[in-house]
């Protein structure tokens, strides 16, 4: 595992420091933290400092929540995976475009599939 660099804690007070705080955050979580290090716990006190300057800043997490179809895009993204390695899970070719083109909703028992056979959250699955 890389060493990555982390500067000292301090409160986030513009948007300059809190884009380097969410690349520091990104490479933090990319690096793989080991649970009850000391890195973990600066990646969970500079998560806390990014919260506050969203909150004073106002910005709204709500409004920006992915559905499932971009939570699905994303996974296949960063497993180099591609569409046609759900038919196994989803179904024939053509139910996986559907699904994928947003022409059809994923059943309980596709989203019950998804998360055995991927690990994806069944929270971030359902609508």
């Amino acid at each position: 595992m890389e060493t990555i660099e982390k500067p000292s804690l301090k409160v986030i007070k513009n948007d300059l420091e809190y884009q380097a705080s969410l690349e520091l955050i990104k490479d933090l979580l990319i690096s793989g933290v080991k649970p009850d290090s000391d890195e973990e716990n600066y990646l969970e006190v500079l998560s806390i400092l990014v919260e506050k300057y969203e909150e004073e800043k106002g910005y709204k997490l709500e409004n920006s929540q992915a559905d499932s179809i971009e939570i699905l895009s994303y996974y296949l993204l960063e497993k180099g995976l591609q569409q046609k390695d759900l038919i196994p899970v989803l179904g024939p070719a053509s139910r996986v475009s559907e699904i994928m083109n947003r022409k059809r909703g994923l059943s309980l028992k596709q989203i019950k599939k998804l998360n055995q056979a991927y690990n994806i959250p069944i929270e971030l699955l359902v609508e």
